[in-house]
């Protein structure tokens, strides 16, 4: 057989040596690592460059995307809501006190019923009497003009946040009472349960400054409003409330601007998601396990992903978040439900092409449109609340209801709430048996000529007051 034929049988490296064959191997690495190299430096100058860049059109709007800019400055201690007795350990999550105090023995009691006779509301009230001096000392904690939790600030994720479940509950109690003292005629105590509902709110605005301000916060702000609106409205109803009262609701109504707070939060959440990736993207393993403990896969994953990567989702996250903003109009006090769904529409074609750069963003931005209905819906309900007390105030002056609203101004409403759809009058007129009908065009941005619509289904209907 033939040299070069048994040559030919041989491996590669058999066949240029054993030299040529690790030189031809080291090669090939080092030209792969020089590519690894180059991909991953690429990849971070371009996400760095775009990062900079989105804060550079930010800040030539007027608008900062610095966590530092969104920190709350320290307050006097005498001012602060939270520096009161027990204010800290009743309303402050992870304070140990809570289980243990009000809260606690606030729930021991099952205040469901579906008929709120007067024998409930003797019950009730002698049972929930045991707390008036907690209710004080929340009501004195509640007239401090600060709400600032200590805690550091630095780090998003470690922020103090309010404890929900105790304000859920506190507020539960406040509007039951308030419905109990209705039912027994006595309206000046349920205004005075009402008042400390509606103050309690200021805890959940970080009042004044309204920072930070996160979503979850915004939206039990919006909660606790709309619970506070419907007691008020219970006693609207049963014409239960008197000339004093309306007129001391009617300030408090008119102090409510759930709009400005859910746009603080609109504009405080996304700069505080990005801050948190800076911070965690050499853990962002815990982002790719969903909630569970990481395994091998997400921290390959977490270690593999290019820091410029994080800076392109970083630029995702501010643009998704911020565009909900265009759809509040803070200076005339209007929202287009229009805009939200274009918004809407956006953020499904985003999603539907997906890549590296869109991949946290996904994780990290909600579904917006549901908490704007709900927000639109229940500052309708507080702005029609805020008329209805003057056409009760107008009635017991008058014994009849007005033809106009225009009759009301300036006797009984300084300033008239429009329509927050639109900016248009809210509808009103007066019906055959003496009563009145007043709605709002509703989410569908269509005058259905008051054919009572639902936040369940907000394509037909308009918002009507019941």
């Amino acid at each position: 057989m033939p040299e070069t034929s048994l040559q030919n049988n041989y491996p590669w490296w058999r066949r240029v040596g054993w030299f040529w064959a690790v030189f031809f191997v080291l090669a090939a690495l080092t030209v792969f690592a020089v590519l690894v190299a180059a991909f991953y430096a690429e990849e971070n100058w371009r996400g760095k460059q775009a990062w900079e860049h989105c804060q550079h059109e930010f800040e030539a709007k007027g608008t900062s995307i610095n966590w530092n800019d969104y920190i709350p400055p320290a307050v006097p201690d005498d001012q602060n809501f939270f520096k009161a007795p027990k204010m800290t350990a009743w309303f402050v999550k992870n304070q140990s006190v809570l289980s243990n105090e009000l809260t606690a023995k606030l729930q021991s009691k099952d205040t469901t019923t579906t008929n709120l006779d007067e024998a409930f509301a003797v019950k009730y009230l002698a049972w929930s009497d045991q707390f008036a001096p907690d209710f004080d000392l929340i009501r004195s904690a509640a007239q401090r003009p600060y709400a600032r939790m200590d805690g550091d600030y630095s780090i998003p994720y470690q922020i103090p946040i309010p404890n929900f479940v105790a304000v859920r509950i506190v507020a539960q109690t406040l509007a039951q009472r308030a419905k109990c003292q209705l039912r027994l005629g006595q309206p000046a105590k349920a205004m005075a349960d009402l008042t400390l509902l509606h103050d309690l709110r200021h805890l959940l605005e970080a009042a004044p400054t309204g920072r930070p301000m996160t979503l979850v916060a915004a939206m039990i702000n919006v909660a606790i409003t709309g619970l506070y609106a419907n007691t008020l409205a219970d006693g609207l109803r049963a014409h239960a409330w008197q000339e004093p009262q309306l007129v001391e609701l009617q300030k408090q109504l008119a102090d409510i601007n759930l709009n400005l707070y859910v746009c603080h939060a609109l504009q405080t959440e996304p700069v505080g998601v990005c801050r948190d990736f800076e911070l965690q993207s050499w853990s962002l393993d815990k982002f790719f396990s969903f909630g569970r403990k990481p395994n091998c896969r997400d921290k390959l994953y977490g270690w593999l992903w290019p820091q410029g990567w994080t800076y392109q989702n970083m630029v995702n996250v501010v643009n998704l978040e911020t565009i909900p903003l265009a759809g509040f109009d803070l200076v005339h006090d209007t929202i287009a439900p229009h805009q939200f769904d274009t918004m809407s529409r956006a953020n499904e074609a985003f999603y539907n092409h997906m890549s590296p750069y869109k991949l946290l963003a996904a994780l990290a931005v909600p579904n917006f449109i549901k908490a704007e209905q709900t927000t639109a819906f229940n500052q309708t309900l507080v702005n029609q609340a805020q008329i209805v007390c003057a056409l009760e105030r107008y009635r017991l002056a008058q014994g009849h209801y007005p033809e106009t609203l225009d009759t009301l101004v300036p006797q009984f409403i300084q300033k008239m709430p429009h329509d927050l759809i639109g900016g248009e009058p809210l509808v009103y007129r007066r019906t055959n048996d003496g009563k009145f009908l007043l709605y709002s065009i509703g989410w569908n941005e269509t005058d259905d000529d008051g054919k009572p619509g639902t936040l369940a289904d907000v394509k037909t209907g308009d918002w009507v007051w019941q």
